[in-house]
């Protein structure tokens, strides 16, 4: 039987226990044996030349956005398989082999540099909530929106921000006006006028940093989620000067496309994964 690459893994799952370990995890699957290989670091890019195996998988461009990896490009060049790990920062790496059916070659990449950007910011997250909803399925607010929150707190705090939720299980135990943070976000859902499915993303009216934050929000929201992307609009939010606020909304509440994604655990890790990414661009 032929030795062939038949599938790519990418382990970028908030609970995975590579992230908690401060790596991300990609894993090419060889139907056989691992073949002959060469990896080397270049700036940004990890080349890894699978020798004398043929792809049994589509060629191109797999997106992966966690913060520190961009993508991975695969791509046959005669008898060998050239990967090409794209970093957002550049970081080390080490390798792995697991002999088995399919056998595994493991590459972790080092999420450092995430710290370096991350530590001791210090990032509040004010999930919504309410007891009555637009929802076609009866979906309340609360629900998918503190299972976001909860994603990008850990996110945040495994990289070393001083990251906390504003409420966990009464939402009358926030305390918004002595809040000691430099970044607040609001996360919640709200009605569709237009009946648009899609996210949005609030700044604050007259404040550069928070204009500057949605925009990079906004933009690693549209790179990760399969919504439409609204856009970007001002509004009042009334915190204290010394707060960049920014207001987050990752579904419609009552169109059911997007009451669908707000049920989909899936979703949620992507949302907090893109809010994570906009953070890092912002600081970085």
């Amino acid at each position: 039987m032929l030795n062939k690459l038949t599938n790519i893994r990418i382990d970028s799952a908030c609970n995975s226990p590579s992230i908690k370990e401060h790596k991300s995890l990609l894993v090419f699957d060889f139907s056989l044996d691992i073949p002959s290989h060469q990896a080397e670091i270049h700036e940004n890019t990890i080349k890894i030349i699978f020798s004398s195996v043929p792809l049994n998988m589509p060629e191109g461009i797999y997106k992966v956005l966690d913060g520190i990896i961009s993508f991975v490009e695969i791509k046959q060049q005669g008898e060998d398989i050239v990967a090409c790990v794209h970093l957002d920062f550049p970081s080390n790496f080490e390798v792995k082999t697991i002999k088995g059916i399919p056998s595994q070659f493991e590459v972790y990449i080092d999420r450092s540099p995430l710290i370096e950007v991350l530590k001791g910011r210090k990032i509040a997250i004010n999930p919504g909530f309410s007891k009555k909803t637009k929802s076609p399925t009866g979906l309340l607010m609360h629900i998918p929106i503190m299972g976001i929150a909860k994603k990008l707190n850990f996110l945040l705090s495994n990289c070393g921000a001083e990251s906390k939720i504003t409420w966990e299980k009464d939402p009358q135990e926030k305390n918004l006006k002595d809040l000691d943070c430099e970044i607040l976000i609001d996360l919640y859902t709200e009605l569709s006028s237009k009946k648009e499915s899609g996210f949005k993303v609030y700044y604050e009216d007259q404040n550069d940093a928070s204009f500057k934050l949605a925009k990079h929000i906004n933009k690693a929201m549209e790179e990760k989620l399969q919504l439409p992307n609204l856009g970007i609009f001002q509004k009042r939010f009334e915190y204290k000067e010394s707060i960049i606020p920014v207001g987050i909304v990752p579904a419609m509440e009552d169109v059911r496309i997007d009451d669908a994604h707000l049920r989909d655990v899936d979703y949620r890790e992507k949302v907090a994964q893109a809010v994570f990414n906009g953070l890092i661009r912002f600081y970085s």
